[in-house]
């Protein structure tokens, strides 16, 4: 059986990472047994999750884990796309994944008010060694980190309008398409879905939230994803 190692399902989500949750996506898209190990950081070879082991092979990154398993496959789901959609699957990819990674994590550690919301019900997922002084010098380099992004907890309003522009973006590339290449889900569909649910399914609201639920095309989108990948959720959450 292949191990995921991963965080714990957290907040109503099926991972609060977008990166765990893109490579589960993709194991569920396909039918690919799994048994979900709960796991950290600190476990991880790359020191990052998520991470599989498949028949004692460790893989770390979820683009790499999707390869891994696509590298199997008759049917990739890439196979047929053009070299122009590929290019565009990866330049978005990689905007996104790095764009929309800061938006979460800001509106969870940096934005005042999603960390009023955040804190309390991470403390209670945290270990007991990292409630304290540890949880204090993670947000620390969290909000310098965000900081050389142009995130500040000072001015929500300016941080969150670089999030927008790029939902306003997906929305665009989108259009009337039910996936983001057309009319089946390609490798691409399983990022992107991870990080859009992370920002219109979690349970607290704030700007970027509101903003995406405005976008119609998104909400329909992510509706489909969830339907073919995460029936049921979250009824199956341990």
């Amino acid at each position: 059986m292949i191990e995921l190692h991963q965080f714990r399902p957290f907040w109503g989500l099926p991972n609060a990472s977008p990166f765990c949750m893109k490579a589960e996506t993709y194991l569920r898209f396909r039918g690919i047994p799994y048994q979900v190990v709960p796991s950290g950081p600190r476990k991880s070879p790359s020191g990052q999750v998520p991470f599989i082991v498949d028949d004692g092979r460790v893989i770390t990154d979820s683009s790499a884990i999707i390869a891994h398993f696509e590298s199997r496959r008759q049917d990739p789901l890439d196979e047929d796309l053009s070299a122009a959609d590929r290019a565009t699957a990866f330049f978005v990819r990689e905007l996104v994944e790095d764009r929309l990674y800061w938006q979460i994590t800001y509106m969870r550690w940096g934005d005042p008010a999603g960390w009023a919301a955040f804190r309390p019900d991470l403390v209670k997922y945290l270990p007991l060694g990292m409630r304290g002084p540890v949880l204090f010098l993670l947000r620390r380099r969290l909000l310098r980190q965000m900081r050389q992004h142009g995130l500040t907890p000072a001015n929500p309003q300016a941080a969150y309008a670089r999030g927008k522009a790029v939902l306003d973006a997906l929305a665009g590339l989108l259009g009337e398409r039910p996936y983001f290449l057309g009319a089946v889900p390609r490798s691409l569909d399983m990022s992107l879905y991870a990080f859009l649910a992370n920002i219109l399914d979690q349970p607290h609201g704030n700007p970027l939230q509101a903003h995406a639920r405005t976008l119609d095309s998104l909400v329909g989108y992510c509706a489909r994803m969830k339907a073919l990948c995460w029936q049921g959720w979250p009824d199956q959450e341990d």
